[in-house]
């Protein structure tokens, strides 16, 4: 084989190579894209579902406030904040593709690129990426991993930092939570990833709302637990699926410390059954009589007291 002979060989194999690689990047990036919008569509249905059988899914705790023009307003701000979440996801993985094919093509020529050159491009990349873009791009990564866990949703309700609130939105960058009294709580997502929260719905949204109380001990406890159980009945935030629960817990030095348990359909419905059932015990303790601590305390000795 002679000298030609060779370069056309080598020709049709530098060829050969550069379409493969083509293909390759081609099958990998519609996979991966036609993986997205499924899991985009999914996420998108969810949503759609949540609001159909509860309008309020994005309240931490039941509200009127919205009219059905705002709720479907919220609806369609909720859809366009998840599409265009994993629209951006899908770009960054074009240019991710991109840029790992413009390296493989260019690999067979890296020879020919003096080294100094070289040196210098990889540095200024380096700094560049590492140093002006690392928060974003922290983010970013932090982002994707989030929106493709099923730990963290739009709609789920949590607990975070001693916050209260409802995920209202999941960017690329951030997550923003609404608390119960409507402020927005915004956490970075390189952040967020790594912190410790309770969620509440995670794989099923209904809840135990218990409330602890106390009485008195001359208190006639089968009363109580009578009482207890349906004051938290008759509550319109109680589901019927169960009856309440109700467990003596301590005898403190004043008081035996109850609980009193019933299910809700949602966090939101949580929240104000438990306020719910703290009124109408309070009441009807006071209308039986039965008082929540020592109603007398005798500060004297036997043997001190001259009366």
């Amino acid at each position: 084989m002679d000298f030609q002979e060779l370069f056309i060989f080598q020709d049709v194999e530098l060829f050969v190579y550069i379409i493969g690689v083509t293909i390759v990047a081609f099958i990998l990036y519609f996979w991966v894209n036609i993986r997205v919008s499924s899991y985009k569509e999914g996420r998108v249905s969810r949503i759609k579902g949540l609001v159909i059988t509860d309008p309020e899914t994005l309240s931490p705790m039941p509200t009127e406030i919205f009219t059905a023009k705002e709720t479907k307003h919220q609806e369609r701000k909720i859809i366009k904040g998840v599409r265009s979440r994993f629209t951006v996801i899908q770009r960054a993985f074009l240019y991710f593709v991109a840029i790992i094919w413009a390296f493989a093509v260019t690999m067979p020529f890296i020879g020919n690129v003096p080294s100094t050159m070289l040196s210098v491009i990889v540095a200024t990349t380096t700094v560049i990426v590492g140093i002006a873009a690392k928060p974003f791009v922290e983010n970013l990564i932090c982002g994707i991993v989030i929106s493709f866990s099923s730990q963290i949703r739009v709609g789920d309700t949590l607990i975070i930092d001693k916050q209260y609130g409802t995920v209202e939105d999941i960017s690329i960058t951030h997550t923003k939570i609404k608390t119960w009294d409507w402020k927005r709580y915004v956490i970075p997502n390189s952040r967020m990833l790594t912190k410790e929260f309770t969620n509440l719905n995670l794989d099923d949204s209904r809840l135990w709302s218990y409330l602890e109380f106390c009485v008195a001990f001359d208190s006639d406890m089968e009363l109580v637990r009578d009482i207890a159980i349906e004051v938290s009945s008759q509550s319109e935030y109680a589901t019927s699926s169960e009856d309440p629960q109700f467990w003596v817990m301590r005898m403190e030095k004043e008081s035996i410390v109850c609980w009193i348990a019933a299910w809700a359909e949602t966090p939101a419905e949580a929240w104000n059954l438990k306020s719910d059932m703290a009124i109408r015990l309070s009441k009807s303790l006071q209308e039986h009589n039965i008082s929540t601590h020592l109603s007398k305390v005798d500060l004297c000795s036997r043997h001190d007291c001259a009366f």
